[in-house]
């Protein structure tokens, strides 16, 4: 791999990072046209550009520039006139591959691009979510799935094994999972674990469909249908995890406390939010990651102490904060115990 050219730092000098906004959205451009026209399934094994047009229909040329300019981004190697998929792109890029972001990549778009200039002037006619809509709730399940199965999962699996109580937890509920890639990751390495996670109705009908047929990890996992403000979760649990689902709490404090109450003695609550700093201007990921959404009236994220002062508050005696690096953005682990 050659080291990147673009100024992806902010050590970068000012100029060299204004320039590169100019490249940025080619870019993607370049792994969208990639991932709409199957260039990386296609390119598993090596072929020329001509080769490539004469399956797709498409001028060798032009499909030639494309290849090229995807090889400059180190997505593709090129030797000889024939291209082919990097090793280090393929489990991502690949349809099948093991950690593949194919379907992440397709989903997130849709949510974090947008016209700013019209939103800002409130000129978009956004038509109003119907949550009511089948739909909606396909399009939710499918994105959350691929957040999760491509980079969410392995990243919060490493922070829960990280836990001192985890060796020894023998139940662990999910707050608003969104999927089921966590609580099977969990009735995988953990076989001994109770595990059960709660969801909204539509979205927690969708997970049960998809545990049904995931084997014997899946007959392991507790579907609990409800609003988590609402629905009894239960109780007992050595670990309760929430990730990227606070936002949606009636009254953060009173939710916590009744996570409180459903935790075994010595058991653990484990938070993982964005925190933003700098009077809500860093960090750069999510500040700008969830502008479109903010813009559309959905500003919800939590600044950086928010979390944990909830957990004092609900009555958590203890209570520990860190960050954590992930390739999605840094976050803030928040853990509330007794």
């Amino acid at each position: 791999m050659h080291p990147p050219e673009h100024p992806a730092t902010r050590n970068a000098p000012l100029p060299a990072r204004l320039f590169d906004l100019i490249q940025a959205p080619l870019r993607w451009q370049l792994l969208a046209a990639g991932l709409e026209f199957g260039l990386f399934d296609r390119l598993a094994e090596p072929a020329t550009a001509a080769d490539l047009a004469a399956s797709l229909s498409l001028d060798a040329g032009r499909l030639g520039h494309v290849l090229d300019a995807l090889t400059a981004m180190d997505l593709l190697a090129k030797s000889e006139g024939h291209y082919r998929l990097t090793d280090e792109a393929a489990p991502y890029l690949l349809s099948d591959g093991e950690r593949s972001l194919r379907d992440l990549l397709t989903t997130l778009p849709q949510v974090r691009h947008g016209d700013v200039s019209a939103l800002l002037r409130a000129e978009t006619g956004d038509a109003p979510l119907d949550m009511a809509a089948p739909e909606f709730w396909d399009r939710s399940a499918f994105s959350l799935r691929a957040f999760h199965r491509g980079m969410g999962t392995a990243a919060m699996a490493a922070v829960l094994e990280d836990l001192p109580e985890w060796p020894s937890a023998r139940s662990f509920l999910d707050i608003g999972a969104g999927s089921e890639t966590l609580a099977l990751a969990v009735t995988e390495r953990r076989p001994d674990m109770r595990v059960a996670l709660v969801d909204l109705p539509p979205m927690a009908a969708r997970i049960s469909g998809r545990l049904a047929v995931a084997g014997p990890a899946g007959q392991r996992v507790a579907v609990i249908a409800g609003d988590f403000n609402d629905a009894d979760l239960g109780g007992g649990y050595d670990v309760i995890w929430a990730s990227l689902t606070l936002y949606y709490a009636g009254d953060l404090v009173a939710l916590l406390a009744k996570v409180r109450r459903a935790l075994a003695p010595g058991g653990v609550f484990v938070s993982l939010h964005e925190g933003l700093t700098a009077e809500r201007t860093r960090p750069e990921t999510h500040v700008v990651g969830r502008l479109v959404a903010a813009l559309r009236g959905q500003d919800r994220s939590f600044d950086r102490g928010a979390i944990a002062a909830a957990l004092s508050a609900a009555g958590f005696a203890r209570v520990e904060s860190r960050d954590i690096t992930t390739a999605f953005g840094p976050f803030r682990l928040d853990c509330g115990r007794d």
